[in-house]
């Protein structure tokens, strides 16, 4: 703006001479008059060189703020994105400070304080239509690669996947470890495949009111992860998911329902223990039990939000062909939960967990937002499983339980987007599973847990 001030200076210099040549009071000497013109003249050149240089830098800093990488951080992580987009790297993690107390002297675990999660995700896309995901889980004293998997975008309604992640299977399973309503999830996940190798095709149609999700994979036991394949077999899994009345004004419109089934043979490899909600051991299978055969897996799930108020539930069976001294047997067990849910400060809830309205701040005496939550759930071994006398059952009725019965009450509080701080209340009660009498004693504990996630 400078420059372009001055150029416009120019002319009415250069008129100056003649103006002086034109004075009657005195005659200008015209070499004089001549070397005043060539010094305005180079004046002139001077100002539009200038001009140019000006025009220049700003040419090369539009061009450089078209190029440069977009650098940002904030509640939902760090991100550095390339100027045209297409290329992009996240960074985010997640910490779960927990402290278990058990209430009950029949329980062996220690009351103790661990860190039961700690994960930072490396995630982003590489051009238009490919994405990646990395996360390992540093606790509690181990590394393990949970997630590890390439993905292309051909649309919304048609992507693939390849690499390790979640099985499309358990519902809330598939809830990301940082916005669970409860410390430990609920038994039907104890059935359900956890991580898996393979590929998978996912994607959303009718306007996003139907999800669909089909994987073939290496195959895991009950709630089992993998790490290499023991045999040949995969195992299939396909879960559709449906909001039927999405983007509706009625009462209806935050429901969901859906039903996973897996299916695929496994012909090594010892079944899966169960544990109640509190991480106790209370099934296991007799020694030499392993997999045979067949293993079959259902589950319809559904949830329901309105407002401040969510419901969710599932059912599990997990059917499975095992093998023991020579005989082979297909044992099912169930598992179910029903959860309700409530935000006391009025947020929405959802399944994606709750933003307070205000951020816990003790200088402006606001508090975050409190949710609080109730939850039942059942997981039942048929009676198959214990048949016959030691050398021919499966499990041992003297120390194995045919059903344990979960009660849990829960409290969050989100101080913010980022912290949360959850206390469980955890009784649960038995059907079989002691030496010395008919009924395992009931177990009773109290978890709490501290969430940091950035």
């Amino acid at each position: 703006m400078r420059n372009s001030s001055l150029r416009s200076l120019a002319p009415a210099l250069l008129a100056l001479p003649l103006a002086f040549s034109a004075a009657p009071a005195r005659a200008a000497d015209a070499d004089e008059i001549k070397l005043l013109r060539e010094q305005l003249r180079a004046l002139e050149q001077k100002l539009l060189v200038l001009e140019r240089q000006q025009e220049i830098r700003q040419e090369a800093a539009d061009t450089a703020a078209k190029t440069a990488p977009v650098i940002a951080a904030g509640a939902g992580g760090f991100s550095l994105t390339s100027a045209d987009r297409g290329f992009q790297l996240r960074i985010r993690a997640n910490l779960h400070a927990d402290a278990r107390f058990f209430i009950s002297d029949n329980v062996e675990g220690n009351d103790t304080f661990l860190i039961r999660r700690l994960r930072p995700s490396f995630e982003g896309t590489l051009g238009e239509k490919f994405g990646f995901r990395l996360m390992p889980d540093l606790a509690p004293a181990t590394f393990q690669l949970l997630d590890a998997y390439a993905t292309y975008a051909h649309s919304p309604a048609l992507n693939f996947l390849v690499g390790k992640t979640k099985t499309p299977f358990d519902l809330e399973r598939l809830v990301s470890q940082t916005d669970l309503l409860f410390i430990e999830r609920a038994y039907p996940t104890s059935l359900g495949p956890n991580r898996d190798l393979g590929v998978q095709v996912f994607g959303d149609v009718l306007g996003g009111k139907l999800t669909y999700q089909a994987a073939w994979q290496n195959g895991v036991a009950d709630g089992g992860s993998s790490v290499t394949d023991s045999d040949d077999e995969k195992e299939v899994a396909v879960r559709v998911f449906a909001h039927p009345f999405k983007d509706s004004f009625s009462a209806l419109a935050g429901l969901g329902v859906g039903v996973a089934v897996s299916v695929g043979d496994k012909d090594t490899g010892a079944p899966a223990v169960y544990r109640t909600n509190a991480q106790q051991t209370f099934f296991s299978w007799a020694g030499g039990v392993a997999s045979a055969g067949r293993h079959t897996r259902v589950s319809p799930q559904a949830y329901y939000y309105h407002g401040p108020l969510g419901l969710i539930g599932s059912w599990t069976s997990s059917q499975q062909e095992l093998s023991r001294a020579g005989q082979t047997r297909e044992v099912e067990t169930t598992a179910w939960f029903a959860a309700a849910h409530y935000v006391l400060t009025g947020e929405d809830t959802g399944i994606r967990g709750v933003t307070p309205q205000t951020n816990f701040s003790w200088k402006d005496g606001t508090w975050g937002a409190f949710e609080v939550a109730a939850r039942y759930g059942v997981l039942a071994v048929e009676d198959a499983a214990f048949a016959g006398t030691s050398a021919t059952w499966f499990a041992n009725p003297a120390t194995s339980a045919r059903e344990a019965r979960g009660t849990t009450l829960g409290l969050n509080w989100y101080l913010n987007r980022n912290v949360k701080f959850t206390l469980n209340l955890e009784h649960t009660d038995f059907v079989g599973g002691d030496a010395g009498a008919l009924t395992r004693e009931d177990e009773q504990a109290v978890f709490t847990r501290v969430q940091l996630r950035y």
